[in-house]
């Protein structure tokens, strides 16, 4: 693919924090490649998940970049930080609303370092932007109240959060991996002399067990990144998360093709 047609990742900010150290945070690497006079930070990124893995830049813009048509035609995911230290925090986000407004953004995403009842840009109201907005809020460092054993669902926060949710994006170069293929990268062949039927089956069963659980364990948190989509991405993430779930118990796709 012509680097110029990679899907983009911007992330800019309306905070002390530049989008450079935002991208290192994120991509955990210690370089970025910087791009003077133009306002521009640029990063590689290979997304790489259990799944599939795709290629992507993460840009980190200033206020004084000049966008093009294939700029703004590549943008698919929005990363603003907000300084919730500041009476205006929230209103300074409208600086980026003409990004917001020329690129088809899939995820939109509202960080700040922390955020409390107490902070200038209260919680609540960072909650109710995100909500009006289309916008998912995440803090970098949150005050985690609940412990491990407390949770049902296992829910990520942070930077994780953040990666998580670039993670679950159908990215338009996604490469799926192949599904025989182990964490190590080496195919499993069953050897048919040494392995009986009763094996096999327990064997395709345990797969499917830990397939399924994985996809149960994330069930959350599909659910809260499809409420922030468009109702015509939501229809079609809910038909491959329903896709997903009928492989993981082992049927074949062909069979729900009509449904």
């Amino acid at each position: 693919m012509d680097n110029k047609n990679i899907p983009s990742i911007v992330v800019v900010s309306c905070s002390h924090t530049k989008p450079k150290s935002l991208i290192k945070l994120i991509t955990k690497e210690d370089t970025v490649n910087v791009i003077e006079d133009q306002g521009l930070v640029k990063q590689s990124w290979l997304i790489d998940t259990k799944y599939y893995t795709a290629e992507v830049q993460i840009l980190g813009l200033e206020q004084n970049y000049i966008r093009t048509e294939e700029f703004n035609k590549n943008v698919e995911a929005l990363i603003i930080h907000m300084d919730s230290n500041k009476p205006s925090g929230l209103d300074d986000i409208l600086h980026w609303k003409d990004l917001e407004k020329d690129c088809n953004l899939e995820i939109k995403l509202l960080i700040s370092n922390y955020c409390t009842e107490d902070t200038k840009v209260t919680k609540t109201k960072a909650t109710e932007w995100c909500l009006k907005h289309g916008f998912e809020f995440v803090e970098l460092y949150p005050m985690v109240n609940s412990s491990p054993e407390e949770e049902i669902i296992k829910e990520k926060f942070g930077v994780d959060r953040i990666i998580e949710a670039l993670q679950t994006h159908t990215w338009p170069n996604l490469v799926m991996k192949n599904k025989s293929k182990t964490s190590k990268g080496c195919l499993t062949k069953p050897n048919l002399s040494e392995q009986t039927n009763s094996d096999m089956d327990n064997s395709l069963k345990s797969d499917a067990t830990d397939d399924f659980t994985e996809l149960f364990s994330q069930l959350h948190m599909m659910k809260e990144s499809l409420q922030t989509m468009p109702m015509s991405q939501r229809t079609q993430c809910a038909e491959q998360m329903v896709t997903a779930f009928w492989k993981a118990i082992g049927g074949e796709e062909e069979e729900i093709l009509d449904l």
